[in-house]
């Protein structure tokens, strides 16, 4: 008799344990919250600034909080993206912020270098037509000679007509780069042979190169030749 109460009394306490673990999966169950994988910024990303990985985590969120957001998913997405506008430290990535830097226009300059923007003279020799991003070129200013010599009066110099006429061709930067070449609607020229002509170039330079030919910016006119490229007087006087 006290064995069959035994096995009994065990029987009941399994029983009991049984029901308790069932009641439990079944509460978890209930309140189960599927979530997805997605990424937050680690701190601000700026504007056009480049996606790096350490610059973003992974984490799992409820899947009812980004269920209408298109979330970056895999950080394979991210390679090469920059980012669109302004991202806070903490706030989830979704597709639509980031972008390529062709599709937004994203010129990286150098190592204490700066961007600059020149608009300049379609060569009668068609040089200009040749220049594409990553070129290396000399570009050249016509401005009055005593402008030049207050700005560049190291600089050689051709003069137009006779030394007393006013006039004056100067090279103002020597082998820079071309971050960019656009049409004279901006819209960027991506290939030699573009039928639209080149109008505007936008150029690696330091800050001191930067500020000289912001001083003369509104006086010049701006040409430019092919570092490599014979320059000749009749190449300059074509300008």
């Amino acid at each position: 008799m006290k064995k069959k109460i035994s096995v009994l009394t065990i029987a009941i306490i399994l029983t009991l344990i049984l029901f308790g673990i069932s009641t439990y999966m079944q509460k978890k169950l209930i309140n189960y919250e599927p979530t997805v994988k997605c990424y937050i910024a680690v701190n601000d990303i700026e504007e056009s600034e480049k996606i790096t990985p350490e610059k973003i985590k992974e984490i799992s969120i409820p899947i009812n909080l980004v269920i209408n957001m298109n979330t970056i998913q895999s950080i394979e997405e991210t390679s090469g993206m920059y980012a669109k506008s302004k991202i806070y430290g903490g706030q989830v990535i979704v597709k639509n912020q980031i972008d390529t830097k062709e599709n937004l226009s994203i010129f990286e300059s150098e190592a204490n270098k700066e961007k600059i923007s020149i608009k300049i003279k379609s060569a009668e020799n068609a040089v200009s037509y040749r220049i594409k991003e990553n070129s290396k070129i000399n570009v050249y200013a016509t401005l009055r000679t005593e402008y030049a010599n207050n700005v560049f009066p190291n600089a050689s110099r051709q003069f137009i007509g006779s030394e007393n006429d006013g006039y004056c061709n100067i090279k103002v930067l020597e082998n820079v780069k071309v971050l960019g070449v656009f049409d004279n609607m901006g819209v960027e020229i991506t290939s030699i042979g573009d039928e639209n002509a080149p109008d505007t170039i936008m150029i690696n330079v330091t800050h001191e190169e930067a500020r000289d030919i912001n001083m003369i910016r509104e006086l010049a006119t701006f040409n430019v030749t092919e570092v490599g490229e014979a320059e000749t007087n009749e190449n300059i006087s074509n300008w």
